[in-house]
């Protein structure tokens, strides 16, 4: 009887410690000052960063080339400096995507919401900061599908960027 509460004990830790920590990350913060935006990040160490000038917006993409992180960062002169207002317009365009679903969460500053694709479920989400004259928007990489655990913990780290 011993026996038999030990080896299901030790499958549990086995398969405890087993676990894939494909979803955990080795953050290092990031000052992206050098890139034209004020704004400090975390992200991996072995991250790659890409700047694109489109003249009236700035187009920032952070990818790591060890892992799933992949973020996307907009920076543009700020139009309108009503957070509500500006999170509208974002959820708008995000419900007009064919591949819309549902939103998942919302705060007063962003919002992640879920797309299905030929049955495959991803996600996405928009976190937006007005700093001043500049409205900056987050979200995950272009390339890549996420899990929802992805996502948030990309959404988290777009909300503690300073």
């Amino acid at each position: 009887m011993f026996l038999n509460w030990f080896k299901i004990i030790l499958i549990f830790l086995i398969l405890t410690a087993c676990q894939s920590g494909e979803n955990q990350l080795d953050l290092i913060e990031k000052d992206l000052l050098s890139y034209g935006i004020p704004i400090t990040l975390q992200m991996p160490d072995s991250a790659q960063i890409k700047t694109m000038d489109w003249g009236t917006q700035k187009d920032i993409t952070i990818l790591s080339p060890t892992d799933w992180y992949s973020l996307q960062l907009f920076s543009s002169m700020a139009t309108n400096h009503n957070m509500d207002a500006v999170k509208a317009e974002y959820l708008e365009l995000a419900q007009e995507n064919p591949y819309f679903q549902r939103v998942v969460s919302e705060d007063p500053d962003g919002f992640i919401y879920e797309l299905v694709i030929d049955s495959l479920t991803n996600y996405d989400f928009r976190h937006i900061k007005i700093q001043g004259d500049k409205e900056y928007v987050f979200q995950a990489g272009m390339y890549g599908t996420y899990t929802l655990d992805q996502i948030e913990q990309l959404y988290q780290i777009s909300k503690s960027a300073k």
